[in-house]
């Protein structure tokens, strides 16, 4: 329990250079966030370099364009290593458990998102996935996968965040209780994706269908529902439609100094923190307890916010 809310623990793949040396150089990697992310979720650990049977250290690898096709190539060993990285990939992937998301490591020739280095005539020519994260996006294109050095940025770290705690809970819950989860994020629904949150409540409202496969739509669902982050306008949206829930029971100073936080967030002053918990403490006063159940106010624990 934390602050009044309860938190179902994310399962996430983390690179084990994270938990153990068997980085390339025999190191470990210490991330900040990483570390203190670490006790809020179920980790699966994974290297896919050990993985293909590599030692620690090792050889660097990279990643290098050939007649336009990617190669995993070991250049002081003369080593194509391509095959089996695939084929490794391929088959945990296949051995996982049911997943929240991904947690790997910048620039890995193996589970860089983005961010490794791609040489062609021995020089840089731009930056592309690892490997086994190419893998990884193409077969959960709705789970977020990310790296150590992508979630510096705060925003996509409170994506990250929001997604994986999201689904987390969605995953625990019974087919009984999904109509409390679905209230639970409703206005967290509005912010992400309005139009899917009319199709939501549609599909919950339809009595033609088994329990059974309405959850099983709604899930489906839901995980589309949190694919793109949403813009700063889509946040203002949803905080007018919380206050309009009291704004009536407000004093004039609460009103006033909780529109001048509104305005100074619309104009790019201010993140959004300190407005959730301003509504927050309004709504405990008031005893909006339909406010005070939403995600959205609180959708990941505080302590992981730096």
């Amino acid at each position: 329990m934390v602050n009044g809310f309860s938190f179902a623990k994310p399962r996430i793949v983390l690179s084990r250079c994270f938990l153990e040396p068997v980085r390339y150089d025999g190191g470990i990697i210490v991330d900040e966030f990483v570390e203190r992310l670490k006790k809020y979720v179920e980790i699966v650990g994974l290297c896919p370099e050990v993985g293909i049977g590599l030692g620690v250290p090792r050889d660097r690898l990279i990643i290098v364009l050939k007649e336009k096709e990617k190669r995993l190539i070991q250049p002081d060993r003369g080593k194509d290593l391509t095959e089996s990285i695939l084929r490794f990939s391929k088959e945990a992937i296949e051995r996982l458990p049911q997943v929240d998301g991904f947690l790997l490591k910048a620039k890995s020739p193996s589970c860089g998102v983005g961010s490794t280095k791609l040489y062609k005539d021995n020089r840089v020519i731009g930056r592309t996935y690892g490997f086994f994260a190419h893998e990884v996006k193409v077969s959960f294109p709705y789970l977020p996968v990310e790296d150590e050095k992508r979630l510096k940025d705060p925003d996509r770290r409170a994506h990250f965040l929001t997604r994986i705690f999201a689904y987390a809970e969605l995953r625990s819950i019974s087919e009984e209780a999904f109509i409390d989860f679905h209230k639970r994020y409703r206005y967290l629904l509005l912010t992400y994706n309005q139009r899917m949150l009319k199709e939501l409540e549609k599909l919950i409202a339809r009595e033609d269908i088994p329990l059974e496969e309405k959850v099983k739509l709604y899930r489906e669902m839901f995980y589309r529902s949190l694919l793109r982050r949403p813009a700063s306008k889509r946040h203002l949206n949803t905080i007018l439609h919380i206050v309009g829930q009291f704004s009536s029971r407000l004093d004039k100073r609460e009103k006033g100094r909780l529109y001048r936080l509104i305005e100074k967030f619309e104009k790019g002053q201010i993140p959004l923190k300190p407005i959730l918990e301003f509504i927050k403490s309004l709504a405990y006063r008031l005893e909006e307890d339909y406010v005070l159940i939403q995600r959205y106010i609180e959708p990941y624990p505080e302590e992981l916010d730096l």
